[in-house]
């Protein structure tokens, strides 16, 4: 993952959806979806195993938008996975996980009891990095 200007100190959720089937442009129409990284499968490769070839697979990562705040950003997405599961597999997700890039200075991490909960809730298996931020 690039580090976006606007990802300073804190915790930057992402949804990381992928299918053998899947095409991401379809989407398109959910309100507030903001899609990363975007490959339908068969698309051209632009990078890595499958660069100049069709890939075989779909992926894309939903990101959260930049007017949710820091503490919020968690519930934000696991509400919208929540509400939008079906569709990701109606456009042929079939793994997904729900991601959690960690900025910061110190190795400190901590999630709520309410943000356990809700990613319980999407049903997906959680990963996490913790980036550290020298600036």
């Amino acid at each position: 993952m690039a580090k976006m200007e606007w990802y300073n100190d804190g915790a930057f959720p992402e949804c990381h959806l992928w299918g053998e089937k899947f095409n991401p442009n379809i989407l398109n129409n959910i309100p507030q979806i903001i899609i990363t990284n975007s490959i339908a499968t068969g698309e051209i490769g632009k990078r890595g195993k499958y660069k100049n070839h069709p890939t075989p697979y779909g992926a894309c990562q939903i990101i959260v938008p930049r007017e949710i705040k820091q503490g919020e950003k968690i519930i934000w997405l696991a509400d919208f996975i929540i509400k939008h599961k079906s569709d990701f597999e109606k456009a042929g997700a079939t793994k997904n996980v729900f991601w959690i890039y960690w900025f910061g200075g110190q190795g400190n991490m901590e999630l709520s009891e309410e943000e356990i909960e809700k990613i319980y809730k999407t049903k997906l298996p959680l990963a996490m990095d913790y980036i550290f931020n020298e600036e």
